[in-house]
């Protein structure tokens, strides 16, 4: 019986490790499919030639010659390999709270929803140079479909905010834009919470205004600084690229580890309302992550805070210690949401196995104990007779 059991633990063995390498092919596949589908779209006033769009983003390197090079963005953040330096500044704003200010400019570009900042807005500190701001957009999925930019741990979130600014020792964004050191972007993700948030309201209350193509309109003025996450001291920072051609080389991105959260009502505004073309809804407006190619993404701060999405805590983003840092040796890879299918797979393999080699030695035991007991009887059946004196 016990043979048997083994027998059929075997045969599953064989099936699971089956299922797990389709799994894993299926995986590929499903990336190379997201590539197509999967971006920051380029500062107004910056050339960018060509027409692209985001289903084809393998053909951007065909035509802007940036988008195949070895910083671009977006990426991956893997929290196990990021490196705490505790040099990097702290990040000061000045300028953002717009109340008093005129009407601010809202317009749906045919690639996101962008609102056009004054300079007058400032990075003063937490940069070798002065940063003013240009312009924010967004970039966001499906309800399927989550559209973050860049991932955390492999991670996407429903949404993400890119806040554009340009160093000031350059005469306006199109100048900076092609500079080595010419562009800062202040990035945070967005997830979902409870509530609604009346900040991204001011923006999100007027998207029927702009649902067409090309279309823009006039929202009043408020703070900006709080469509950002309440602290600004725990951030990652890499150099990377515009996410969208052409894709120039020239973006220090500083990514918030606090998520913003707004209501599903008003994710599923962003996600519904716009249109690019005549018919063709505005969504999935993301660029894939791209390869890292050696480039170390740096971290802010060494705890373990907590992500936040659709209300309550889900992510715990484990950093690296100021000593392990110093040990780690670049990114890796991991699952796309918790456990992804092929782990899941290979822990069901290792139970199986563990069970299998279990019954197995058990099997082992019992045959090995039938075995002596067998021995034993024949032992049994011999008559031992001592030898006597005169026999010997």
């Amino acid at each position: 019986m016990i043979l048997k059991i083994f027998l059929t633990l075997l045969f599953l063995h064989g099936l699971v490790l089956n299922a797990s390498s389709s799994s894993s092919s299926s995986e590929e596949e499903d990336g190379g499919s997201s590539e197509k589908e999967s971006g920051e779209h380029h500062p107004k006033g910056v050339p960018h030639g060509g027409h692209w769009g985001y289903e084809d983003q393998a053909a951007w390197s065909s035509e802007f010659l940036h988008c195949s090079g070895k910083s671009q963005s977006p990426i991956d953040i893997d929290t196990r390999r990021a490196v705490y330096d505790r040099s990097l500044p702290p990040i000061t704003l000045e300028g953002y709270d717009l109340t008093d200010s005129s009407a601010l400019t809202l317009l749906n570009n045919g690639h996101t929803l962008q609102l056009i900042l004054p300079n007058t807005m400032r990075i003063v500190s937490g940069f070798d140079n002065e940063f003013r701001a240009a312009q924010l957009h967004f970039h966001w999925g499906t309800k399927e479909v989550p559209g973050s930019e860049h991932t955390i741990d492999k991670v996407h979130f429903p949404a993400e905010i890119h806040v554009v600014h340009y160093n000031s020792k350059y005469a306006n964004l199109s100048e900076a834009a092609t500079k080595s050191d010419g562009l800062a972007v202040l990035g945070g993700f967005i997830g979902i919470g409870l509530h609604e948030n009346d900040n991204y309201e001011k923006i999100l209350s007027a998207l029927t205004d702009v649902s067409i193509e090309e279309s823009n309109t006039e929202i009043p003025a408020f703070n900006v600084r709080h469509l950002l996450p309440n602290k600004l001291d725990h951030f990652y920072r890499y150099n990377g690229s515009l996410t969208t051609p052409p894709c120039f080389q020239t973006v220090n991105w500083t990514m918030f580890n606090e998520t913003i959260t707004v209501s599903r009502r008003q994710l599923a505004a962003l996600e519904d309302t716009l249109k690019a073309g005549q018919h063709q809804h505005l969504t999935k407006n993301f660029r894939a992550p791209q390869l890292l190619h050696g480039r170390h993404v740096l971290a802010s701060f060494t705890d373990t805070p907590t992500i936040v999405v659709a209300g309550r805590p889900s992510i715990s983003i484990n950093t690296l210690s100021e000593t392990d840092a110093s040990n780690s040796e670049g990114p890796s890879t991991g699952p796309s949401k918790g456990l992804a299918r092929g782990d899941i797979l290979a822990i069901a393999f290792g139970a199986l196995f563990a069970v299998t080699l279990l019954l197995f030695t058990l099997y082992a035991y019992q045959q090995r104990k039938k075995y002596s007991v067998i021995k034993k009887d024949s032992r049994q059946n011999v008559i031992y007779k001592p030898a006597t004196k005169e026999e010997a």
